[in-house]
Protein backbone atom coordinates (compact mmCIF):
# COMPACT_ATOMS: atom_id res chain seq x y z
CA UNK A 1 0.00 0.00 0.00
CA UNK A 2 1.71 2.87 1.17
CA UNK A 3 2.42 6.48 -0.64
CA UNK A 4 2.39 6.55 -4.68
CA UNK A 5 2.89 9.14 -7.36
CA UNK A 6 0.92 9.35 -9.85
CA UNK A 7 3.88 7.86 -12.55
CA UNK A 8 4.52 4.88 -10.36
CA UNK A 9 0.72 4.12 -10.59
CA UNK A 10 0.85 4.68 -14.27
CA UNK A 11 3.72 2.56 -14.98
CA UNK A 12 2.34 -0.83 -12.42
CA UNK A 13 -1.05 -0.36 -13.58
CA UNK A 14 -0.85 -2.61 -17.02
CA UNK A 15 -3.84 -1.45 -19.55
CA UNK A 16 -4.48 2.20 -17.77
CA UNK A 17 -4.04 5.17 -19.66
CA UNK A 18 -3.39 8.90 -17.64
CA UNK A 19 -7.03 10.22 -18.74
CA UNK A 20 -8.72 6.93 -17.10
CA UNK A 21 -6.09 7.04 -14.35
CA UNK A 22 -6.72 10.22 -13.47
CA UNK A 23 -10.42 9.82 -13.76
CA UNK A 24 -10.48 7.04 -11.64
CA UNK A 25 -7.72 8.64 -8.74
CA UNK A 26 -10.29 11.40 -8.64
CA UNK A 27 -13.18 8.89 -8.10
CA UNK A 28 -11.26 7.26 -5.55
CA UNK A 29 -10.36 10.60 -3.56
CA UNK A 30 -13.86 11.63 -3.75
CA UNK A 31 -15.25 8.45 -2.61
CA UNK A 32 -12.58 8.99 0.74
CA UNK A 33 -10.64 5.85 -0.17
CA UNK A 34 -7.56 7.59 -1.28
CA UNK A 35 -6.00 10.69 -0.01
CA UNK A 36 -4.60 13.03 -2.18
CA UNK A 37 -1.64 15.21 -1.09
CA UNK A 38 -0.65 17.95 -3.18
CA UNK A 39 3.35 19.59 -2.14
CA UNK A 40 3.98 23.18 -3.65
CA UNK A 41 7.09 22.40 -5.60
CA UNK A 42 8.88 22.86 -9.04
CA UNK A 43 7.49 20.59 -10.71
CA UNK A 44 4.73 20.22 -8.92
CA UNK A 45 4.46 16.76 -6.55
CA UNK A 46 1.66 14.39 -6.04
CA UNK A 47 1.20 11.81 -3.70
CA UNK A 48 -1.22 9.39 -3.22
CA UNK A 49 -2.09 7.49 0.05
CA UNK A 50 -5.18 4.75 1.07
CA UNK A 51 -7.14 6.09 3.70
CA UNK A 52 -8.48 4.11 6.59
CA UNK A 53 -12.09 3.67 4.73
CA UNK A 54 -9.93 2.19 2.19
CA UNK A 55 -7.97 -0.08 4.46
CA UNK A 56 -11.02 -1.69 5.47
CA UNK A 57 -12.42 -2.52 1.57
CA UNK A 58 -9.24 -4.62 1.31
CA UNK A 59 -11.07 -7.95 2.50
CA UNK A 60 -13.55 -7.36 0.06
CA UNK A 61 -10.81 -5.99 -3.04
CA UNK A 62 -8.56 -9.71 -1.49
CA UNK A 63 -11.57 -12.27 -1.88
CA UNK A 64 -13.11 -10.77 -5.02
CA UNK A 65 -9.09 -11.18 -6.44
CA UNK A 66 -9.04 -14.35 -5.15
CA UNK A 67 -12.54 -15.51 -6.67
CA UNK A 68 -11.67 -14.31 -9.98
CA UNK A 69 -8.37 -16.20 -9.88
CA UNK A 70 -9.70 -19.45 -8.79
CA UNK A 71 -9.83 -21.86 -11.76
CA UNK A 72 -13.49 -22.55 -13.31
CA UNK A 73 -15.38 -25.30 -11.09
CA UNK A 74 -16.83 -28.11 -13.16
CA UNK A 75 -20.08 -27.53 -14.98
CA UNK A 76 -22.89 -26.08 -13.12
CA UNK A 77 -25.57 -29.24 -12.36
CA UNK A 78 -28.36 -26.44 -12.26
CA UNK A 79 -31.36 -26.56 -14.91
CA UNK A 80 -29.68 -24.27 -18.46
CA UNK A 81 -31.69 -22.85 -20.31
CA UNK A 82 -30.76 -22.88 -24.23
CA UNK A 83 -30.69 -20.12 -26.46
CA UNK A 84 -29.01 -20.34 -29.48
CA UNK A 85 -25.71 -21.86 -28.70
CA UNK A 86 -25.31 -20.44 -25.45
CA UNK A 87 -26.49 -22.42 -21.66
CA UNK A 88 -27.63 -19.67 -19.22
CA UNK A 89 -28.64 -21.25 -15.61
CA UNK A 90 -31.47 -20.31 -14.51
CA UNK A 91 -31.73 -17.89 -11.45
CA UNK A 92 -35.24 -18.15 -10.39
Amino acid sequence: MGINRFSTLLKNINGINKQMLSKQLKELEKSEILERKMFAEIPPRVEYSITPKGKSLMPVVLAMKKWGQKPEDKPATKKTESKGDQQLPLFG
